[in-house]
């Protein structure tokens, strides 16, 4: 995003890599369709959370930057969650987000005692695969095709390089064993139906996303 862009929004997202802001657009859209009432949002992928700092920094010299209402920040919570807390609340104390409006949404979900849980955005999605994606498949053989995949692969490269993101390589490595899905975004193929949206597991980013219009 070049400093002088223009941020015609009154929210801005700013998501930690692309399939998050791939999936987090494919899901508005989904909750508008249902009728879910979700104001307008730019969404920047900013690639890396190490960029946070520099990408708020480009927004307050952007052009148009009195327009925004609020800034909100979707992000793995990852396998520390709270060295990821320490590092957003570092990132706000260095930037303008100390006196602005903003909202933070970390991946997968909250506990039941109100905290963020460890893990990643496909930590929600593998439990929402819907079966008929195996198409010519039988859904639980792919399935545990893809996952011996995944397991002999992590034993190929080490105890200390295993995939910290195991979620992720799962569906990508499932999805290769379909004609319509494979290739794509994880954000294109829940557009194109390849999870239930109204599994409970996306109960926390539902509410939070239909919550935002009363807080604009």
């Amino acid at each position: 995003m070049a400093a002088q862009e223009a941020v015609p929004q009154n929210i801005i997202a700013l998501c930690e890599r692309m399939d998050i802001a791939s999936f987090v657009d494919a899901y508005i859209q989904y909750l508008r369709k249902q009728g879910v009432s979700v104001p307008k949002i730019k969404i920047i992928n900013i690639k890396y959370l190490d960029n946070l700092t520099r990408y708020l920094s480009l927004l307050e010299k952007a052009e148009g930057f009195e327009s925004i209402k609020k800034i909100i920040i979707f992000a793995d919570a990852g396998v520390k969650r709270r060295e990821t807390e320490h590092f957003l609340y570092k990132a706000k104390m260095k930037s303008f987000l100390k006196e602005f409006s903003h909202e933070i949404f970390l991946f997968p979900k909250k506990s039941e005692a109100g905290n963020w849980t460890p893990g990643f955005m496909e930590d929600l999605l593998v439990p929402a695969l819907k079966q008929g994606t195996s198409e010519m498949s039988e859904f639980y053989n792919l399935r545990n095709i893809a996952y011996e995949f995944i397991f002999s692969v992590n034993i190929s490269r080490g105890k200390d390089n295993h995939f910290v993101n195991r979620s992720r390589n799962f569906l990508y490595s499932y999805f290769a064993g379909t004609e319509k899905f494979v290739g794509l975004r994880l954000g294109e193929a829940a557009a194109k139906g390849a999870f239930d949206l109204e599994h409970e597991g996306f109960k926390d980013l539902k509410e939070f996303l239909s919550g935002l219009e009363s807080k604009v």
